[in-house]
C-alpha cells in the first residue's frame, strides 16, 4: 500500500514536470512568433519612413532642377584623447540627377570641424544660395569643387527641437545656377526641410 501511495505521487510530479516544460515551450514559441511581428512592422515601418524621405528628396530636386539633394545627419561614438566627443556627420539621404555622381562614400563620417564654413551656413538658418565660389579658401570649399559643385542652399533639421541634420541642395551647372529663382528655392527649401522634419521624427530609437 506504501509502495502504491509513492508509485502515484511519483507519477503526478512526472506529469506536473512535463506539463510545466510543454508549457515552457509553447510560451517561448509564441514569444518568437511575438517578436516576428514586431520585427516585421518594424521593418515595413523602417521602409516606408525612409522611402518618404527619398520622396520628399527628389521632389525637392525636381523643382530646383539641382544636381543633388541629401538629407546629412550629425553623428558621433568616437572621442579625442582628451576625451572631447568627435562631432561628425554623414549622407545618409540622397537624390541624383542622371549622370550626376554619388556622395555617399565621400560624405560618410567626416569631421564637422573641417567644414566650419558650411557649418556657419547651417546654423544661420537661410535658405539662401550660395556660390561656392564666394566661400574663403577652405578644405570645405576644396571638397565642394573636387565634386564639381558651383552653388548650394542647405537648412537644419530638427527632431523634437534638437538640431540633428541638415538637407543640402547642390548645383553642378553654372548655367542652372545663374537661373535659379531665388524666392521659388527659398519656398521649395522650406517646404521639404518642414516634410522631412516630420519624417525623421517617425524614426525609433534603438
Amino acid at each position: 500500500m506504501e509502495s502504491s501511495e509513492n508509485n502515484t505521487l511519483s507519477w503526478f510530479e512526472t506529469a506536473s514536470i512535463i506539463t510545466g516544460s510543454l508549457l515552457g515551450v509553447l510560451a517561448g514559441v509564441l514569444k518568437v512568433f511575438s517578436k516576428k511581428k514586431d520585427n516585421h512592422k518594424e521593418n515595413v515601418d523602417f521602409i516606408q519612413v525612409h522611402s518618404q524621405i527619398h520622396e520628399s528628396l527628389t521632389e525637392l530636386r525636381i523643382q530646383t532642377d539641382a544636381a543633388r539633394t541629401q538629407v546629412i545627419q550629425f553623428h558621433n561614438g568616437e572621442y579625442f584623447m582628451d576625451g572631447v566627443s568627435m562631432r561628425k556627420f554623414s549622407l545618409t539621404h540622397e537624390s541624383l540627377s542622371r549622370g550626376v555622381s554619388a556622395d555617399a562614400q565621400r560624405i560618410k563620417g567626416l569631421l564637422c570641424s573641417m567644414f566650419v564654413p558650411l557649418m556657419n551656413f547651417v546654423i544661420k538658418n537661410e535658405a539662401s544660395v550660395i556660390s561656392v565660389y564666394d566661400i574663403p579658401h577652405s578644405f570645405c570649399k576644396q571638397f565642394f569643387e573636387e565634386n564639381n559643385v558651383e552653388g548650394f542652399v542647405v537648412l537644419p533639421l530638427k527632431v523634437r527641437g534638437q538640431l540633428t541634420a541638415f538637407v543640402l541642395t547642390q548645383w553642378c551647372s553654372e548655367a542652372k545656377l545663374e537661373t535659379v529663382d531665388h524666392k521659388l528655392v527659398k519656398q521649395y527649401m522650406d517646404d521639404a526641410r518642414n516634410a522631412i522634419e516630420v519624417q525623421l521624427s517617425q524614426q525609433k530609437k534603438g
